[in-house]
């Protein structure tokens, strides 16, 4: 029973600094119909992904617009620490207390609703995501908002490159095709790695990487192909 109450204090304490740190920022936060960015973004990121069809917090992020920028940098960036990854896993384990603390996947989410919402506004946040990338809970998720933007997402290609020769990312065959249709005008950047998964050992990889070899070859620069010497 000791340990059970030492458990629930030391992670709400945990949970209230944390908590006072996100209530500071939220007073900072951009408000669209008298709603904070936070609450639009837990409403644009919840359900089931890919959704088939938009939702009111979509309208309301497109409203903030760039000023939603900040907010999303930083939630593209966050990563838990151990400690307070251990501090939540102790925290569920208890039963005398039950609210719900945002995940770092939650959050990664919610960056990533935004940037479906933005759609072509966000692009000035390709770098950041590029460079959050490999931590990223949602990668798939945001793979796929970069290869909807095509050549505008060049700045991710070395991400997604070592995405694909990391062996033991279990989701790295989801960047194949989205590496093609940003690599259209630099196919150089994206032909070694395609041609090594063709021939990985995994299944899936090498499917993958065939779709994306036949997109580059269908969509690619012909100049940037000779170069390249595919043709």
């Amino acid at each position: 029973m000791k340990r059970n109450r030492l458990i629930v204090l030391t992670a709400l304490a945990a949970i209230a600094v944390v908590g006072l740190a996100a209530y500071a920022l939220r007073q900072r936060e951009p408000v669209y119909q008298g709603r904070s960015l936070s609450s639009w973004l837990v409403e644009a990121s919840a359900g089931s992904w890919p959704r088939q069809s938009g939702v009111p917090g979509d309208e309301a992020i497109r409203q903030i617009g760039t000023n939603a920028f900040p907010m999303i940098t930083r939630l593209m960036r966050s990563q838990d620490s151990a400690l307070k990854s251990k501090l939540i896993h102790l925290f569920y384990r208890q039963s005398l207390v039950r609210i719900h603390i945002t995940s770092q996947r939650e959050r990664h989410m919610q960056a990533i609703a935004a940037c479906y919402a933005l759609g072509p506004v966000a692009k000035p946040l390709v770098p950041e995501l590029a460079k959050a990338l490999r931590h990223m809970d949602v990668q798939p998720f945001a793979e796929q908002w970069l290869g909807g933007l095509g050549p505008d997402a060049e700045a991710a290609i070395p991400a997604l490159v070592e995405i694909l020769k990391d062996k033991s990312n279990s989701t790295r065959c989801m960047a194949a095709q989205n590496l093609a249709h940003i690599a259209i005008h630099r196919p150089q950047d994206a032909l070694p790695v395609l041609n090594e998964c063709s021939q990985d050992t995994n299944n899936n990889v090498r499917f993958e990487a065939g779709l994306a070899l036949k997109i580059l070859a269908r969509e690619a620069d012909t100049e940037a192909l000779v170069k390249a010497g595919v043709r």
